[in-house]
């Protein structure tokens, strides 16, 4: 899932980065670059700066415990870590791992980190733990709460099932803290897609499987009701706030029918089927209680709020369906052929180093190319390409060849655009 984002991500970070070589220092102090991914990269050269042993004596006749020379190594390994280059194809078998690997933990940190740490072990040791949380950028209270637990009880091996209460623990209480303060918990997850593909909006489906992974069913249930029966396939901040706020309401009643199921206040009345605008819920349907992953059986009758919202007030379900995102149309494409846009040196060179000289080939790719709707559709096709020929996306040629079928769908917006 996400394979085009992941793919956008990665090229948006390799094209800044054009030579053989690649400096750690460069991709550190390089702003525009996503945080995650440049903790990604130092976290790689500290692994291999380890594999050095500098600490260790070979003949064992230096006391590396002594100060000044903990001192020195400490500034040896800083000037390694700056001088460090990474080769074209390490760059790139990096940019493809850390991507990978950043959207994993950015949309299921409690999979991913589980996954990450353990490794298929019931236990893991500090040490491993203080190396593993090198990698994790976007959520670093969660290393940081299990690193305070073990000096807390003064341990040096965390168990597989005390993570998982630990970590239900941080996001009971980071749930807790909804809506009001879920700009802090869903910003990750927005500045990643934004640097994907540009987009302020997130895929329903990111944001399902996020809050899946947080356990929070009554979230899950109303984004699937947006996406599956209002064809909301993406959502901006605003409109995931109305949904948090919403799921936070209901909890809430919840909660007051649970303290007294036999006498509801005075303020609620029960009802086992009614119409009520239940935004992000089917109409004319029981109130759903919890999922059946958390066991609950549902109540047969559930108070709900006499107070209704007015004729005059603009039902939620509504303003969801002003979200909406239009059917999605696949006009023909009216963009200048891209053979019109590229140099007859540039030609030749795609036809030899994509298409392994065959110009029927190359011929038959650029009609599709040209007849593709949408750059979306144009670059699916463009990575068969490049997989049926066993072409690196990310070589000179590919970028170009990339770059110049990208170019033919700004040529509307930019005439007289050639390479």
């Amino acid at each position: 899932m996400f394979e085009k984002e992941i793919s956008n991500y990665a090229f948006n970070i390799t094209k800044r980065y054009t030579g053989d070589h690649v400096s750690l220092s460069a991709l550190m102090t390089d702003v525009e670059l996503p945080e995650s991914f440049r903790k990604f990269a130092e976290a790689e050269v500290k692994e291999i700066i380890d594999k050095e042993d500098l600490e260790k004596s070979k003949t064992g006749k230096f006391d590396f415990s002594r100060l000044e020379i903990k001192s020195l190594l400490k500034e040896i390994r800083h000037v390694l870590k700056n001088s460090f280059e990474f080769s074209r194809e390490e760059f790139l078998e990096l940019t493809d791992r850390a991507s990978k690997f950043i959207f994993n933990y950015v949309i299921r940190p409690r999979w991913t980190l589980e996954k990450f740490l353990f490794k298929g072990e019931m236990k893991v040791n500090r040490e491993i733990i203080e190396k593993t949380s090198r990698f994790l950028g976007d959520y670093s209270y969660y290393p940081k709460g299990i690193l305070e637990y073990l000096e807390f009880h003064k341990k040096e091996v965390l168990d597989m099932e005390t993570w998982r209460q630990l970590h239900a623990k941080i996001d009971e209480h980071l749930l807790g803290a909804l809506p009001p303060k879920a700009a802090n918990l869903t910003s990750a997850i927005f500045d990643l897609f934004r640097f994907s593909t540009g987009s302020d909006r997130v895929p329903t489906d990111a944001l399902i499987l996020f809050f899946r992974d947080k356990m929070s069913p009554e979230i899950v249930d109303r984004l699937e009701f947006a996406k599956e029966l209002k064809n909301i396939q993406s959502l901006d901040s605003a409109t995931l706030s109305m949904i948090l706020e919403a799921t936070s309401r209901d909890v809430d009643q919840k909660i007051a029918v649970l303290k007294n199921p036999e006498e509801p206040p005075k303020e609620f009345r029960t009802f086992e089927r009614q119409t009520v605008t239940n935004p992000f819920m089917p109409q004319e349907v029981e109130v759903p209680g919890l999922s059946e992953e958390a066991g609950e059986k549902q109540p047969e009758a559930v108070p709900v709020p006499s107070g209704l919202p007015s004729a005059e007030a603009k039902p939620m379900d509504q303003q969801l369906s002003e979200t909406a995102e239009p059917a999605p149309k696949e006009p023909k494409s009216t963009t200048p052929s891209i053979r019109t846009i590229m140099s007859a040196k540039l030609e030749s060179k795609i036809v030899k180093k994509i298409f392994h000289g065959s110009r029927s080939g190359y011929q038959v790719a650029v009609h599709k190319l040209d007849e593709s709707p949408s750059w979306e559709r144009a670059s699916k096709i463009l990575e068969g390409i490049f997989i049926d020929n066993e072409i690196d996306p990310f070589s000179k040629y590919a970028v170009a060849f990339t770059d110049v079928v990208s170019a033919k769908f700004r040529a509307v917006r930019n005439p007289g655009v050639k390479f």
